[in-house]
């Protein structure tokens, strides 16, 4: 629930004004920063979806919200909260997300429409600092469009129970002013303790991208394998060496 510039980027929460809401599924998570072998508590992460009602329509809200705490601050400050409205269906609506990164302060959008064949979204940004949109930008594919927090509900969709380690999809992702291309790299299954003292059985997706021609891993989502799918650990790669889990509590 992201390349890399994704994770990275600091992300301001909205409220729908008037919108009825229903709890439908709500995760906690404690955060460590990893640097090299060493693992430090962090802060906490919440994941959760909401019911609710968007320009007239029924609509899923999904959001996740990361904090860092003082001693994780001082290495790398984290002040998340990443929002998106989709269909009932799965399809992409609305995303937005505000950066906050030292002296960076923008914010991003993403509107998605179809028309006829195609799945389109209009991707603005905004320097925060001078208040200048500083691009606007419209792409299509005749596939769905992905945000980042649809593309995380779509790996807890997998069904891995005929498949071999290796399968793989392609998803193209909205990330900033253009459309990315992600792979969904299913490696096999894995036991993974919780914060809550109990051990699961996962089925593990790596999400990599291509940089310079180069594949690199962004996150791997440890989620259970059953019917549940829920989330127990995200592995978020942030650059060599360093990495932000987030651990089911």
């Amino acid at each position: 629930m992201v390349g890399v510039r994704i994770i990275k980027s600091s992300i301001c929460a909205l409220l729908l004004m008037g919108a009825l809401h229903v709890s439908a599924s709500d995760y906690r998570f404690n955060l460590y920063l990893g640097l090299g072998p060493v693992k430090i508590p962090a802060g906490t992460a919440h994941l959760y979806d909401t019911d609710v009602i968007y320009e007239g329509r029924q609509a899923i809200r999904t959001a996740m919200e990361m904090s860092t705490n003082a001693t994780a601050d001082k290495v790398f400050p984290l002040r998340d909260t990443i929002e998106s409205y989709n269909t009932t269906a799965g399809e992409s609506i609305y995303f937005r997300k505000t950066v906050n990164e030292g002296s960076k302060h923008n914010l991003e959008t993403a509107r998605f429409t179809k028309d006829r064949e195609r799945f389109i979204v209009n991707l603005t940004t905004w320097d925060m600092n001078t208040g200048n949109r500083t691009s606007q930008t419209t792409e299509w594919r005749p596939t769905r469009i992905f945000d980042l927090m649809s593309m995380i509900a779509y790996t807890q969709s997998f069904d891995t129970s005929d498949s071999e380690p290796g399968r793989t999809e392609s998803l193209p992702m909205v990330n900033g002013n253009m459309v990315v291309q992600q792979y969904l790299v299913y490696t096999g299954n894995r036991k993974v303790k919780a914060d809550n003292g109990k051990t699961y059985d996962c089925m593990v997706i790596s999400i990599r991208d291509y940089k310079e021609g180069k594949e690199r891993e962004t996150v791997k989502a440890y989620v259970t394998n059953d019917s549940r799918h829920t989330p127990v650990q995200l592995d978020i790669i942030l650059g060599t060496g360093t990495s932000i889990k987030a651990v089911l509590k």
